[in-house]
């Protein structure tokens, strides 16, 4: 009784923490991303399709291959060895995914901290054998081409305990 007192009681205060991370080393507040038009129905297409192409690559293990989609912004940012393992690391422990639900894409000129340009995210939730996440890329326009310049993914945690408490 004492232990599985012990785990719940961690458990609700690890599920109170809150963790980030500025990485604005001025200290200045980012300025807020601009929403621009929605986009032709081709390039939300072709952003999509680049997305997916990127998406598809993590879901088959291929992490090598995805420093070939990846834009200037982001190879100006960090090498391909550190791409491949911090993508490593995201996705550890996600599993075979089971289904990825419709895109969601929103594009903007300008981004915190970036040069202006023709920049789109593309947010889906994903459904791993092991987790449930919503996953982000982040595209820039590069000589007409849709290139990654950057990939999220948040991860849920529900905790359900059932146990008699007296």
């Amino acid at each position: 009784m004492k232990q599985c007192f012990a785990v719940l009681s961690s458990l609700l205060l690890i599920a109170g923490c809150d963790v980030s991370f500025n990485t604005n080393a001025s200290g200045t507040q980012a300025s807020a991303v601009v929403v621009s038009d929605p986009g032709s129905a081709q390039q939300q297409r072709l952003v999509v399709d680049t997305a997916v192409q990127f998406l598809m690559l993590l879901d088959a293990g291929r992490t090598d291959m995805t420093w070939a989609t990846a834009g200037s912004a982001l190879k100006a940012t960090t090498t391909e060895s550190n791409w491949v393992k911090g993508i490593g690391t995201l996705r550890m422990g996600l599993g075979e995914l089971k289904q990825r639900d419709r895109a969601q894409i929103t594009f903007t000129k300008q981004l915190p901290d970036a040069p202006p340009g023709h920049y789109a995210a593309v947010q889906t939730q994903s459904a791993f054998s092991n987790l449930t996440v919503t996953e982000a890329v982040l595209l820039a326009e590069e000589n007409e081409q849709w290139r990654v310049v950057g990939y999220n993914l948040s991860k849920t945690v529900e905790v359900a305990a059932k146990m008699r408490l007296f």
